[in-house]
């Protein structure tokens, strides 16, 4: 069998319901007012920042000893061989990497699964959790990689390098990444025919047909793709707000996406790595309405929501003035859950990595249970999970 991808009609765009990315000369932009920075405070000086980072840049050993490792591989191959009543089973991998398995595909999302966020082993931001398997071999073959963005703890070339050396998936894996980022995945070895790229609000219809179909006969490529026993998947790119830059000289020359992944019984939104709502530091919590809120997360709700499931990222939060307008925190995470209109939220982007000092390896889902509280959401509707812990939603 092979998967037959077929680019839809463009979505007509428009800053209120479906906002176009924005590239002024060679750089992407935020176009919204909530990614504007706001004013620093003294408390979170340039030197204090400064070695928040270099703490943890050297370091190399476990942290947040109460985050389990046990991936399920059993309950991963099984769903392989058969899906059954599972229409899609979620794995969280550490950080912002998530194993999908829906209707029949495996798809591999932003997968660090080394241990440096670095061009350099010895120094940057350091993956103090095991991943939970030893080889790609004991996975079944990866039919997608799908990457948000450039930055290294979400594009691991070691990890790519390594997906894309194992037999099973060197010449079927096919990656989709934002914008520009095609030429990256070229200069690796990747095969050109293997990469799609994308804009916001790309989307892409993946049918899986025998491969003994000639797809260059109209009719017969027609038929396979309308037959009702093959199995679809459409796989779409959505905004974030967020950046880009692997190299210090190509600073958002690189577009920033969130996913949605659907199939024709379950939905998955994937946010990415985002900001919701730029902030000054030490901002009280009754004037945090006052400042504008990333518009992108209703748009993407009221298209392609609500979502049967979701992965939202609650981490890092410290210092405000520079983390809040491309990162989001616990009650941004709560709201970009509501704006979507999830039904099941995942918790990410935290507990796996060591960044700066000022945000501890842990913080986030005790803080995510007291923003719930405030809203009166149940835990069970956005919760945190183990590293290789199986989320599953049923066939309806």
């Amino acid at each position: 069998m092979i998967n037959y991808i077929k680019k839809l009609p463009e979505r007509q765009k428009n800053p209120e319901t479906c906002c176009a990315s924005v590239k002024e000369g060679k750089k992407y932009i935020n176009p919204w007012p909530s990614a504007t920075r706001r004013e620093a405070s003294k408390e979170y000086g340039s030197l204090r920042i400064m070695k928040g980072y270099m703490k943890n840049y050297f370091s190399g050993k476990e942290k947040h000893e109460k985050l389990k490792v046990d991936v399920d591989l059993k309950a991963i191959s099984n769903y392989h061989q058969d899906d059954k009543n599972i229409a899609m089973q979620l794995v969280w991998l550490g950080h912002a990497a998530f194993l999908l398995q829906i209707n029949s595909f495996t798809v591999l999302i932003d997968p660090f699964l080394s241990r440096r966020a670095s061009p350099i082993k010895f120094a940057g931001p350091y993956r103090c959790k095991e991943r939970g398997f030893k080889s790609f071999s004991e996975l079944p073959p990866i039919d997608f990689v799908i990457i948000s963005h450039s930055h290294y703890d979400h594009l691991d070339k070691k990890t790519i390098k390594e997906i894309f050396a194992e037999q099973q998936n060197k010449n079927k894996t096919h990656i989709f990444c934002p914008l520009d980022l095609k030429k990256w995945f070229i200069s690796i070895g990747i095969p050109e025919n293997q990469v799609t790229e994308c804009d916001w609000w790309d989307e892409y219809e993946i049918t899986r047909i025998d491969e003994t179909i000639d797809i260059h006969n109209i009719d017969a490529l027609n038929e396979a793709l309308t037959s009702l026993s093959n199995r679809k998947l459409s796989i779409n790119a959505v905004p974030s707000q967020h950046f880009s830059g692997r190299t210090g000289f190509d600073f958002n020359e690189t577009l920033w996406v969130g996913w949605v992944i659907k199939s024709p019984e379950v939905s998955y939104f994937f946010a990415g790595d985002t900001g919701y709502r730029s902030l000054p530091d030490n901002c009280p919590e009754e004037e945090i309405e006052n400042y504008p809120a990333c518009p992108v997360f209703r748009q993407i709700g009221n298209i392609y929501g609500p979502f049967d499931l979701a992965s939202i990222p609650i981490s890092p939060a410290l210092p405000p003035h520079m983390m809040s307008p491309v990162h989001s925190n616990p009650r941004d995470g709560v709201d970009i859950h509501i704006d979507c209109q999830s039904k099941h939220s995942i918790a990410m982007h935290w507990g796996t990595v060591l960044f700066n000092a000022l945000n501890p390896i842990d913080s986030g889902p005790e803080r995510l249970r007291e923003e719930l509280d405030k809203k009166n959401i149940p835990y069970e509707q956005f919760h945190d999970t183990y590293i290789g812990q199986v989320i599953k939603i049923e066939k309806k």
